[in-house]
């Protein structure tokens, strides 16, 4: 590609309204431009790095002997309200009603399209397993669409579909696609931590994440400073503690011993004490009217939602009692809210249990109880893992301690198991000849976020430095005084066209710009490898040779180049 003949649309100043790195960059390099809010259209350099990651994509996948549809993205609502993910998804979803009143949504992802599909394809077990893929546009009515592409309302996503007859059958070819994800991502020089997850929405029993590390990230990975242990927050445990209770401080049965007036401290989490425990009231139905639950967990603790939502007596999702119901119910404010003569269920997280002489709300505004035990005070309440860990907290495998890093999710992998062949009805004939419900797993790769996360890892001061399996260019030839010296011009042109013979995508910066203007450019838009040419150079054979990725500057004959750019990208 000639330079004279791309459409560059870089900026010098950073945008405004920018929160990530990889929006910045992305912006200023041109790949994107925002048409609306959480919606972009890719331009030119944006679409050649597109169509880098989807390569790979595919490459891998098809080793697999995946086999790729396309499938579409208006979908009739009928089918998320059998699965009832039309609820889950909520505000979510796109709805769209058609001239006749149809109604259709704009899918987020296909499970329920796919699995209607495949219960009028198959017959028998023998096709089986069956393994299919799509890259496709996805849609999500984000609130707050945020961080460019990371957190969009369009974005672009790999999604898989295995199909089994049995449990062994989808094991096999989920730890088939867990090493598939890991080369992929290798392919593209991420550095990715794969950690135990939730399978929120998208329901069945296991599931993994693949988290590339970043600064800029939305998710939070716990990791182990001394193990393998990795899980992601709304899912991670810690090992717990066991705790002999000592004497205790006070003689429990005179309540006024235990009564006391500190207005400055909150049990609703803004007091750090690890001795004090705040009490949350979350509904729960109950023949179709909601009642109430008190959750304690400890004061420098907070509550993980996802693991609350899981106790069968809680609401999903979970929902918290008001300003209102809790004043009707308590007869106080939320800060002072405590368990003693409280007339409702109680469970507590294990944190809590352990505890001795702890202070808790009094349920009288103002006031505190101090000095509280379990069994002398208070009958210990059913407990659950109920909060999210903290850094220091021992990893539950009894190796090490837990760290938090923040993270991108650029990938994510479900055994579904039966949950959409029940509601689709989705069956085979297995080698008895009874029929039974296909087995499912699903494979997703954020594809436009995981351009997000190359560039959250692979940028410097100057721009973006792509890894060569993904760059637009991978290598740029900028020429010095290429419309004033026709050596410069001869050459320039030779090296061009050598590289392309060797199949090497390459751009020749032929704009009539000032030589800073150029490597600007080229190096703001992220290409790896970048030659100078200059009269001074080619008199003596040689040419500038530069390596973004190594930092590296050389100056080597010109013969040598060809070589040299070909053996970097078979080592990359």
């Amino acid at each position: 590609m000639h330079a004279k003949k791309y459409l560059f649309s870089t900026l010098k100043e950073n945008p405004k309204n920018t929160d990530s790195i990889s929006h910045k960059l992305m912006l200023r390099a041109g790949i994107v431009r925002q048409s609306s809010s959480g919606i972009y259209t890719w331009l030119p350099t944006g679409l050649r790095i597109l169509k880098n990651v989807n390569k790979i994509i595919r490459e891998e996948i098809n080793k697999l002997n995946a086999l790729e549809v396309k499938m579409p993205i208006l979908q009739p609502e009928n089918l998320w309200n059998l699965s009832n993910r039309k609820n889950i998804y909520g505000k979510e979803l796109f709805k769209i009603l058609d001239r006749n009143n149809n109604k259709f949504v704009l899918g987020p992802t296909h499970e329920e399209i796919i699995t209607n599909l495949i219960s009028n394809e198959l017959q028998s077990y023998k096709q089986l397993p069956l393994l299919l893929y799509q890259i496709q546009t996805k849609f999500r009515d984000e609130i707050r669409p945020r961080s460019g592409i990371i957190r969009s309302r369009e974005f672009i996503m790999k999604d898989a579909y295995s199909f089994h007859i049995n449990s062994l059958s989808l094991n096999k070819t989920y730890d088939l696609m867990y090493k598939t994800y890991k080369n992929i991502f290798s392919k593209m020089n991420l550095k990715v931590c794969i950690v135990e997850a939730d399978s929120n929405s998208m329901g069945g029993t296991k599931s993994h994440e693949f988290q590339a590390l970043s600064n800029n990230g939305e998710d939070r990975i716990v990791l182990s400073t001394q193990s393998s242990y990795s899980a992601n927050i709304q899912v991670a445990t810690c090992k717990r503690k066991i705790i002999k209770q000592d004497k205790l401080l006070i003689n429990p049965e005179k309540k006024e011993n235990y009564i006391i007036i500190t207005p400055n401290l909150s049990s609703t989490g803004h007091s750090s004490n690890k001795n004090t425990i705040k009490t949350i009231l979350v509904k729960f139905k109950k023949n179709k009217k909601y009642n109430f639950i008190a959750v304690l967990i400890r004061g420098d603790h907070t509550i993980n939602e996802k693991k609350v939502s899981k106790i069968n007596m809680i609401s999903h999702p979970i929902k918290f009692a008001s300003k209102q119901e809790i004043f009707n119910i308590t007869g106080t404010t939320l800060e002072f809210i405590g368990p003693i003569g409280l007339n409702l269920p109680i469970i507590a997280d294990f944190s809590v249990i352990t505890l001795k002489n702890f202070t808790i709300g009094s349920n009288i505004t103002g006031k505190y109880f101090n000095n509280v035990n379990w069994e002398k005070n208070l009958l210990t309440p059913k407990s659950f893992d109920i909060r999210n860990v903290v850094e220091g907290d021992t990893s539950p495998d009894g190796k090490g301690t837990l760290e938090i890093k923040k993270s991108i999710e650029i990938g994510h992998i479900f055994q579904l198991g039966e949950k959409y062949s029940r509601i689709i009805n989705a069956q085979v004939q297995d080698k008895n000849g009874r029929k039974t419900f296909l087995k499912m797993g699903c494979y997703g790769i954020g594809v436009t976020r995981t351009i997000a996360a190359i560039i959250e890892q692979n940028n410097n001061e100057t721009g973006i430095v792509w890894p060569i399996s993904i760059a637009p260019f991978q290598i740029a030839i900028i020429p010095i005084n290429f419309y004033t010296s026709k050596k410069v011009q001869k050459e320039s042109e030779l090296i061009y066209i050598s590289l392309k013979q060797n199949n090497i995508t390459v751009i020749l910066d032929d704009r009539n710009e000032r030589v800073g203007i150029m490597f600007s450019d080229i190096e703001l838009i992220g290409i790896p490898y970048i030659i100078v040419i200059s009269e001074d150079l080619i008199k003596n054979n040689n040419i500038e040779y530069r390596n973004r990725q190594k930092n590296i500057t050389k100056i080597i004959p010109k013969d040598k180049i060809i070589p040299i750019i070909i053996k970097n990208i078979q080592q990359s």
